[in-house]
């Protein structure tokens, strides 16, 4: 019989419960609890449904909308804002304008002026660039609807088609005609306000007045 020490004994214990500890970790490391979970097969149907919101919120967030007054109230400056609706009050500013003048310099009467023409320019601006997309965009469909319905062989597809192609014109026509009326108290607004600042002695070159196409300035 082989005799074994004490001390070789001790070091046989504490090897094997060494031995035991590890044991229990690899066990509870392979645990569901604990694992990480296996990479999961893509949904292609969830992806692209991910990707198509993605696409219409970034298109979203660049789209240019159409600047109201209320929006710009921050920069409203000294002189009055234009009336969107009912009579035009063109002359009302003209008249704030005269007064202005009276109390300051020529620099701050200038900066108190362009600050109120800016504002109404970026929404003119902006009317007509929303107009000018609407239309080429409601032409481009109708183009691919007829070209569509010609290929297909479905007869009813193309009728639903040209259905939504119509409600879809109409809405765009509606909006294209909010602009227009935008459009064209501004620009009115505008030539009263220029004629009046003549008549106070003041002249700015860089009073223009945008046209339709959104290039040509008078």
């Amino acid at each position: 019989m082989v005799m074994i020490s004490p001390i070789r004994a001790r070091c046989f214990q504490l090897s094997f419960a060494v031995l035991v500890l590890v044991a229990i970790d690899a066990v509870a490391q392979s645990a569901p609890g604990q694992t990480q979970s296996p990479a999961q097969p893509s949904d292609s149907g969830s992806s692209l449904a991910d990707v198509v919101r993605g696409a219409k919120a970034q298109k979203s967030a660049h789209a240019k909308k159409v600047l109201t007054d209320d929006d710009m109230q921050e920069t409203a400056g000294p002189l009055p804002r234009l009336k969107m609706d009912g009579a035009e009050n063109a002359d009302q500013v003209v008249a704030a304008i005269a007064a202005y003048k009276t109390s300051h310099t020529p620099e701050e009467t200038e900066k108190a002026v362009r600050i109120w023409y800016e504002r109404y320019d970026e929404m003119l601006a902006a009317a007509i660039q929303e107009n000018l997309d609407l239309k080429t965009l409601r032409d481009e469909n109708l183009n691919n609807g007829n070209e569509l319905c010609q290929q297909s062989q479905d007869y009813q597809q193309c009728q639903n088609r040209r259905m939504a192609e119509l409600r879809g014109a109409q809405h765009d026509r509606a909006k294209m005609g909010e602009n227009s009326n935008l459009m064209v108290r501004i620009q009115h607004s505008f030539q009263k306000v220029r004629n009046g600042l003549q008549q106070n002695n003041l002249h700015y070159d860089w009073f223009k007045i945008r046209t339709t196409n959104n290039i040509d300035q008078f």
